[in-house]
């Protein structure tokens, strides 16, 4: 991506983890890429589409379990990135849209909404999925 000699549409963040745990270490790594991208390309739409276990970690009541990754995506919001949840793995575990804050987006399918953004020409990122 940083080796492209034309700035694509945006890039996704696909994110896939099988605990909520795994948020703590994937968000370094996920701030440190951004802003390496951002660096190359300043007015890049980037957006992060988490749909795995992981998820769980960005509901309102484990905010105070996981505050710093909160804080992080309240700032990617500020930085203009999108960050979505699945509402369909969501509802597996019986987990309801509402129980997300309004600073993340409850997409009806993770998948669906990875694919929307390679359509409209976003380069899809799949290293933080495991």
């Amino acid at each position: 991506l940083l080796s492209m000699k034309d700035e694509p549409a945006g890039v996704v963040f696909e994110v896939l983890a099988p605990s909520m745990r795994h948020w703590e270490s994937l968000q370094p790594k996920l701030v440190s890429a951004i802003e390496n991208i951002r660096a190359r390309f300043p007015d890049i739409d980037i957006a992060v589409v988490s749909h795995g276990a992981e998820q769980f970690a960005l509901t309102s009541d484990n905010e105070s379990r996981f505050p710093q990754l909160h804080k992080g995506i309240r700032e990617f919001g500020s930085q203009g990135i999108d960050v979505h949840v699945c509402e369909t793995f969501a509802s597996w575990s019986d987990v309801s849209a509402d129980a997300f804050p309004d600073y993340v987006d409850v997409s009806s399918s993770g998948p669906a909404q990875i694919n929307d953004y390679v359509a409209l020409g976003y380069v899809l990122i799949d290293d933080f999925a495991f």
